[in-house]
């Protein structure tokens, strides 16, 4: 054979392997797009479609940056069970409800699986909260939206306290830390307002006092209270469900009815989850809430665990209405039976994901 003729016959050779690749690519892109779990799964990130008349990228662009980076993140997600979204509206946000079948706690029901929740974290709240068909699925979306924020950051904290608890019973029996772990200690303490904590000679009961849970009943009839159960400005506008006050011009929302002589700003935060954060932080470390750090701590010592209505009285300096204040977040745990959901649990996952370090 002549080199032209082996030229040729290469030339075409390649040619006829390009084409197999060609219509394996297109194969694949057929069976993508007809999988059903992909809807779901767009469903599930909050993917919005591309709007009529918009220039639609290339199928191999869509394909190679795209999809494979979308399903990468998603199974991911999947995998791990957690799930973090942004609902365009209460219609997607429903839907996310359904595909995790999300059902809130009920003491009375025999079934012990309703008292896992899925671990679905909002980074905002739907623009349309308030427009549910009635004031009781109202509530009970914003409950469902809360409760699995609270319980993450009681998880956080929970994980953090089994460390602590570890390295106070190592310095006991007169072990020494590395100094990694001190590092981690001090910061931690700096955290929950013990800027002074020395490993070697610090106040571990004070710490672990501090460093603990907060019921979820009560978290979520103060989110409601202070936020309308979700639907006032600064729940829309800053992701401010707490009603915390911040006095750094800029960092908040400035509040309707402020006294001209005021300065205070309500708090924004970018994210649902660094509010719910921000609150539980408040509450484990300011010097306001000594007496029910200590009322907890007292529950703990008995082997019980203090509940929302148990603890709300110790809140009077949360708010200028004191007393007042204390009797609408109990009736809101009341009247709303929010104390079922201090029997909520999250959906297991890899625990070594939980840890703050």
């Amino acid at each position: 054979m002549t080199i032209s003729r082996r030229i040729i016959a290469a030339s075409a050779g390649a040619l006829v392997g390009l084409m197999g690749v060609a219509v394996a690519l297109a194969y694949i892109g057929a069976m993508l797009s007809t999988v059903p779990s992909l809807g779901r799964l767009a469903m599930l990130t909050g993917a919005a479609p591309t709007p009529a008349g918009d220039a639609a990228p290339s199928w191999w662009e869509s394909f190679a940056k795209g999809s494979s980076e979308f399903l990468a993140d998603a199974g991911k997600r999947t995998h791990e069970g957690i799930l973090m979204v942004t609902p365009r509206d209460r219609e997607q946000l429903q839907s996310h409800f359904a595909a995790l079948d999300y059902a809130l706690p009920d003491i009375s029901a025999p079934d012990q699986r309703l008292h896992d929740v899925p671990r679905l974290y909002l980074r905002s709240l739907p623009h349309d909260l308030a427009e549910g068909e009635s004031s009781l699925e109202r509530k009970r979306d914003f409950v469902r939206v809360m409760l699995p924020l609270i319980l993450a950051g009681n998880e956080k904290i929970l994980a953090d306290r089994a460390r602590v608890e570890k390295f106070a019973e190592q310095v006991r029996a007169g072990g020494n830390l590395y100094a990694l772990n001190k590092a981690w200690l001090i910061q931690l303490a700096a955290q929950y307002g013990m800027a002074e904590f020395e490993p070697d000679t610090g106040d571990w009961q004070e710490l672990l006092r501090r460093v603990d849970a907060v019921p979820p009943s009560l978290a979520i009839a103060q989110a409601a209270l202070e936020s309308g159960w979700g639907t006032s400005r600064f729940a829309k506008q800053g992701n401010a469900v707490f009603g915390q006050w911040s006095w750094k011009p800029g960092s908040g929302l400035v509040p309707a009815g402020r006294n001209p002589d005021a300065e205070h700003e309500v708090r924004r935060f970018s994210q649902l989850s660094e509010s719910v954060g921000a609150y539980l932080t408040n509450l484990n470390s300011h010097k306001y809430y000594g007496k029910f750090r200590d009322r907890r701590a007292s529950a703990r010592a008995q082997e019980k665990i203090a509940s929302g209505l148990e603890l709300v009285k110790y809140l009077d300096r949360y708010s200028e209405e004191g007393r007042k204040y204390i009797d609408e977040v109990r009736g809101i745990i009341e009247k709303n039976m929010l104390h079922e959901m201090d029997a909520a649990r999250l959906r297991p996952v890899n625990r070594t994901w939980l840890a703050s370090s």
